[in-house]
């Protein structure tokens, strides 16, 4: 007699893979139990997420039929709102606030100041490199067609399991060459970007294409416009994509299903160092088991669960 076993149905999306790739206990802290730092964000992350939030609400007018001048100002108003915090949805983890707006949509900045202090960009310089940054794209013939949209599809199956992959995609541009993913990208210092990135294949794979755009923002003051603001195409062969989508990103389900049907995931201590500093659980995994619980306590709150409408990595 043959036994039928159901498939298991895993979603994932590119800031899950990266993670479950790295540290298993990392993926348990942020996916699981949703420890979030009470410090906040760090200052790259907060600048970051701050002009996310300015172009996601001029792209939204311009979308409507607004003008360029009229969508240009109210991003920068949002902008200024995210730096400030709106009262009513700062503290908001879930439901829908009184203003009308997500909640945490505009939670204030914690770790910028208003004018740039050192190694620490200011807000208000954000708004500043943002007017720069339309400015230098006036005669931009792009159009933005969709903006800050998660999208979802079905990319791997087999016997055993079934994989969603869902990306959510800063912009949708026609740039007259074709209708490609757009992610943007902010940075304190000038960095090329690798095709080997899972958001970027992944971006491309629910769009049905082999290219994407990186827009990149810098917030580099001793640079010129047409320094700080470049866009770099992304192109992939059709066999590294097939590659990803059936090898790459099926192994990185498979680990996610081991790990949680165990119930044991599995610290990868080559991780807790990278290019941006110390990972933020170094102090919970450097102590004793039974004192892990308090530190956790002390230093991290549970936030909203998980998903990539909330993914905010400025970066």
């Amino acid at each position: 007699m043959e036994v039928m076993i159901q498939k298991k149905n895993i979603v994932i999306d590119a800031t899950v893979m990266n993670t479950i790739l790295s540290c298993g206990r990392l993926a348990d802290f942020r996916f699981n139990h949703n420890f979030q730092s009470i410090r906040g964000k760090s200052n790259s992350l907060e600048c970051g997420t701050m002009f996310h939030k300015i172009k996601e609400v001029y792209n939204k007018h311009k979308i409507k039929g607004f003008s360029r001048d009229m969508a240009i100002a109210q991003g920068l108003i949002a902008g200024e709102l995210y730096a400030n915090g709106c009262p009513h949805c700062a503290d908001v983890l879930e439901g829908k606030p009184e203003c009308g707006h997500q909640p945490q949509e505009y939670p204030g900045v914690k770790n910028t100041p208003v004018n740039s202090e050192g190694h620490y960009i200011g807000w208000k310089y954000v708004l500043q490199t943002a007017t720069e940054y339309f400015e230098h794209y006036k005669n931009d013939p792009w159009i933005v067609l969709e903006s800050e949209i998660v999208k979802a599809e079905v990319l791997y199956e087999d016997e055993d399991i079934r994989v969603m992959w869902k990306a959510k995609f800063d912009e949708i541009v026609d740039t007259n060459n074709g209708i490609y993913p757009c992610d943007i990208k902010t940075q304190k210092q000038r960095r090329e970007k690798l095709v080997l990135n899972n958001q970027f294949i992944g971006q491309c794979m629910l769009m049905k294409t082999r290219n994407m755009i990186v827009d990149n923002v810098g917030f580099q003051k001793s640079l010129s416009p047409k320094e700080k603001f470049t866009r770099e195409l992304m192109s992939y062969s059709s066999d590294l994509l097939l590659e990803w989508q059936s090898e790459t990103m099926p192994h990185a389900a498979y680990k996610l299903l081991e790990w949680s049907e165990a119930g044991y995931w599995p610290p990868n201590y080559t991780h807790c160092e990278n290019k941006y500093g110390n990972c933020p659980f170094v102090d919970v995994c450097k102590a004793d088991r039974n004192m892990r619980a308090e530190e956790l306590k002390l230093k991290f709150y549970r936030g909203p669960e998980w998903n990539p409408t909330n993914d905010s990595d400025g970066e």
